[in-house]
């Protein structure tokens, strides 16, 4: 049986449903137990238990920068709903698994200080399994990598296969830009309290929303070329990552080629930096 692109993009949506769903009926249910079993309580504690319900929910689905680390991060793995979660890197890539491109490939020698990765986290929320020591994650993330080249070429829009240009012009800048939609599944062992060393891994699938190949001359004149460029649509991948508290180092590693087969040049995505204000 072959597995369509499609196929892929159901199965992720239809798993991030299937989490988000099951969230919400363990919120619902422990309501209705909470209402049960807290029949005695007088009106001003019902009050101040329901202002204390408030506070957390505020703290749980606010965007943390900054703020008392204490407060804003308890033990509670059933809390864990949070927004605006960011990863901060570089992005590469391979070819047969190293980072030393063949001679045919010299043009896609990168510029490591411009070639840039940004993780968005819209939502990231983690179920428990076993207490608060292993748990299962998943969320939504915009992904953006920026490849920025040594080279002096423009990529020609609409060709297949995958052809370059490369006219004499000298650029200051020459940036390929991606943006990715992804949804990733992980599992996570912290071994002691929730505020210390933790190890998070699993995979990743995305789907690409746009790309575009930016640049600039020697006399500042810029131009900028939106095509798909040939690349993978649609990519999956194993994604790590290793922390203490709220700063973890994280690397996303994928398992399809940057450009579709025999369509482009065969590249391997690489991602690595740290990840801010982390489960």
């Amino acid at each position: 049986m072959t597995l369509q692109k499609s196929d892929f993009i159901k199965f992720f949506f239809l798993l991030f449903m299937v989490c988000f769903g099951s969230q919400l009926m363990a919120q619902d249910n422990n309501k209705e137990t909470q209402t049960d079993t807290d029949t005695s309580i007088t009106k001003d504690e019902d009050f101040e238990r329901r202002w204390k319900k408030k506070e957390t929910r505020y703290h749980n689905w606010g965007i943390h920068f900054g703020g008392n680390w204490d407060n804003d991060w308890d033990n509670n793995w059933d809390d864990d709903f949070r927004v605006g979660l960011i990863d901060i890197g570089f992005s590469t890539y391979f070819h047969d698994g190293s980072l030393n491109l063949p001679a045919e490939l010299d043009n896609f020698d990168q510029t490591y200080g411009g070639s840039l990765n940004l993780n968005l986290h819209v939502i990231r929320h983690r179920l428990p399994i076993i207490k608060n020591h292993v748990g299962l994650e998943y969320g939504l993330t915009v992904s953006w990598q920026q490849y920025k080249f040594s080279n002096d070429f423009r990529i020609l829009e609409d060709t297949i296969p995958f052809s370059i240009e490369d006219d004499g012009t000298k650029y200051k800048k020459n940036k390929l830009k991606t943006t990715f939609l992804e949804v990733p599944l992980m599992l996570t062992i912290s071994p002691g309290k929730r505020r210390s060393f933790y190890l998070s891994g699993g995979v990743y699938g995305g789907v690409l929303l746009g790309a575009k190949q930016k640049l600039k001359d020697d006399n500042g004149n810029k131009i900028k070329v939106k095509d798909d460029f040939n690349l993978n649509k649609f990519r999956y991948g194993v994604v790590g990552r290793i922390g203490f508290g709220p700063f973890a180092l994280y690397g996303q590693l994928a398992l399809t080629d940057l450009f579709k087969d025999e369509q482009g040049p065969q590249l391997t995505p690489f991602n690595v930096g740290i990840s801010i204000l982390d489960f």
